[in-house]
């Protein structure tokens, strides 16, 4: 009997925790509740069942196309992705609400002002207020986002006005690449899909599987406005890994409709001469090169060659320096 009683009152000892040098242990907290973050489109999202209507901007609706190189892309839905791709950590500040009931606000997301940045990326204009102006400003500057082409106000698309033009996308290559697929991602603001450089109205270098392309807004028309010269640079690769940099200069002689070539720099050095011009289009005639004019005024030019072991890609332009 005696020993019955000691085990149970050891065993009620350790129950209680009494005497054992230990504190019971709380039962755990319930989970936090998590917040449900629905993107409508790059300038309205909702959360936990309020809807947010970003304030001072206007972005393009989800299903708007742009165009930019000739190539028509999905511009709404670039947009809507690159505001999924931010809302992390979202939260909202507002106060007024507009005539649909959405709570006129702004985001933010790890201490940056989201509207701010959409704005400041192309991903949406400053409109109904001057507080993103210079973030327009900067990203027309830089060509970013929907300013990387044409595209139609998304207010006025709203009352039914529609892109015009059809797509005038047209490239030279060595090596294959999906030109359109390749645009796309350069659209979409993937990293640097392409060592090269980004013009107005034209792309020009190298794609990651090694490829050299050229593509652009191509109207299969020849330059108009006589015997000009375009500069811009060339970027080269030979089969050792080898890069070389340097300058492009490309003469038209409108009259005989040739193209001159002079290719330039500390490694290498390239020349074509009288290549024949036909509708914006020039071919050496035996591989070596290739190349076309781009844009609405054929203001850019650029091609592919390959020569003495080296493959390359230039574009010029008519303006006085090429803006990347």
């Amino acid at each position: 009997m005696i020993r019955h009683a000691t085990a149970f009152i050891l065993l009620s000892l350790l129950v209680s925790g009494c005497g054992s040098g230990h504190t019971p242990v709380p039962p755990p907290e319930p989970p936090e509740l998590l917040r449900k973050v629905r993107v409508i489109d790059a300038d309205t999202v909702d959360i936990d069942g309020t809807r947010h209507r970003l304030h001072g901007i206007d972005a393009p609706e989800s299903d708007q196309t742009c165009r930019a190189w000739g190539h028509t892309w999905d511009c709404g839905e670039a947009a809507t992705d690159a505001l999924m791709r931010h809302v992390d950590g979202i939260s909202c500040r507002g106060g007024s609400t507009d005539r649909y009931g959405r709570v006129i606000s702004v985001c933010s997301s790890g201490g940056q002002d989201l509207n701010a940045w959409l704005v400041r990326n192309g991903w949406a204009l400053a409109e109904y207020s001057d507080d993103y102006r210079d973030e327009e400003a900067q990203a027309r500057a830089e060509r970013r986002g929907i300013h990387r082409g044409a595209f139609v106000r998304p207010a006025d698309r709203r009352q039914g006005q529609r892109l015009k033009g059809d797509d005038t996308l047209a490239w030279v290559a060595i090596g294959p690449v999906d030109v359109p697929n390749l645009a796309e991602n350069i659209l979409w603001g993937d990293a640097e899909p392409i060592d090269g450089m980004l013009l107005r109205s034209s792309v020009f270098g190298f794609t990651d599987a090694g490829s050299a392309v050229s593509f652009g807004d191509w109207r299969a028309t020849n330059p108009v406005d006589g015997d000009a010269t375009w500069h811009g640079d060339m970027i080269a690769k030979n089969a050792t890994g080898s890069r070389a940099s340097g300058t492009a200069r490309l003469t038209v002689d409108l009259q005989q409709l040739g193209v001159d070539l002079m290719l330039s720099s500390p490694d290498a050095a390239f020349r074509w001469s009288d290549v024949p011009l036909h509708n914006g289009a020039f071919d050496a005639g035996d591989g070596s090169m290739q190349g076309r004019f781009y844009g609405p005024r054929q203001d850019e030019a650029g091609g592919v060659f390959a020569r003495d072991g080296w493959t390359g890609v230039f574009g010029v332009s008519s303006e006085e320096t090429l803006s990347p």
